[in-house]
């Protein structure tokens, strides 16, 4: 009946259209319409029939307030602001590590271009700001981030969300392809001087050679991290149903192993990378294995996982 329908347009009009309040107004209209005709059949005609109704349901108010009262899940769900901050925050973490990626390769590439002059001074201290700057923004941003993270953990990710993240990662698409085609290239341009190197041998440009791969490949992975780690934000959200503070596996096992073996996970996390890097350049400097060297690192990475796993198998101390 129209004039029910409409008493329930109106006493909806001020409560926000959700799949919900939809619902619950669907409901009572056929509640309350199968009330009027239960009326009219035992003999009441259409205006008492009516405010019969009207007043049986008097207590429309209170079940509106049940129909879109915040259930445990919506509660727990995350807000566009929220979402926003931890999205402001994913750009900030991705400028970090890039930027402390590209300043480690930019020192140590000019270490290895000053060794041979007068100012070789100049580039180890030049190789030290830069690894002392990238490490710096390791540390502060991803503390940072990870402030912003942990309240989010283990919420719910509505519908409405997921299809806000979808349109920024649809937005976002361009600018991540061009990154990822632009540092690809650029890795690949990286091998070029060490290669024209090998194959013109110019004296007083080996270790120039060297340290121009090291400042290009450097700027690819800027361009390549910093696109991912952006895009990753984006997919989070969108492809997500919760959100986990710990998204990937190397994160929960970094997590777990922190919890099971904290004199491992700090030796792993804060001693073994730092003593490689040590190694490869006491290698290569030191003794001149320059063709070699560079090996060290996918052996550490190797040796690192199985160190990890086998500490993660072991009993919690």
């Amino acid at each position: 009946m129209d004039t029910i329908k409409n008493y329930l347009t109106n006493k909806f009009a001020t409560v926000p259209s959700t799949p919900t309040t939809e619902k619950a107004q669907a409901e009572l209209l056929t509640k309350m319409t199968a009330r009027y005709q239960e009326l009219l059949a035992a003999g009441k005609n259409e205006n008492e029939a009516l405010g019969t109704v009207i007043n049986e349901f008097d207590s429309l108010e209170e079940l509106l307030g049940a129909a879109t009262a915040p259930t445990a899940e919506t509660k727990n769900a995350l807000t566009l602001t929220e979402t926003e901050i931890f999205w402001r925050s994913t750009r900030r973490l991705a400028l970090a590590v890039a930027g402390g990626i590209l300043g480690i390769a930019l020192g140590v590439g000019a270490m290895i271009a000053l060794i041979p002059t007068l100012f070789s001074w100049l580039g180890i201290l030049l190789m030290l700001l830069g690894v002392i700057v990238g490490i710096s923004l390791f540390i502060t941003v991803g503390m940072a981030h990870e402030r912003v993270k942990v309240p989010l953990d283990k919420r719910t990710i509505p519908a409405e969300l997921q299809a806000t993240a979808r349109q920024r990662q649809q937005d976002y698409t361009s600018g991540f392809t061009i990154a990822l085609v632009a540092g690809v290239a650029l890795c690949i341009f990286a091998l070029f001087p060490p290669i024209l190197q090998a194959v013109w041998h110019a004296p007083g440009f080996g270790l120039l050679s060297g340290a121009a791969f090291i400042w290009i490949l450097g700027s690819g992975l800027f361009a390549i991290i910093y696109g991912s780690i952006i895009y990753a934000g984006y997919t989070r959200i969108a492809q997500g149903t919760t959100f986990y503070a710990i998204a990937d596996a190397d994160e929960r096992a970094l997590s777990e192993l922190k919890q099971r073996n904290p004199k491992m996970h700090l030796f792993l996390y804060q001693v073994y990378w730092p003593l490689i890097t040590i190694a490869y350049l006491v290698i290569s400097f030191g003794f001149g294995f320059w063709s070699l060297s560079w090996l060290l690192f996918p052996i550490a990475g190797i040796l690192f996982g199985v160190i990890r796993n086998y500490a993660l198998l072991a009993p919690k101390n």
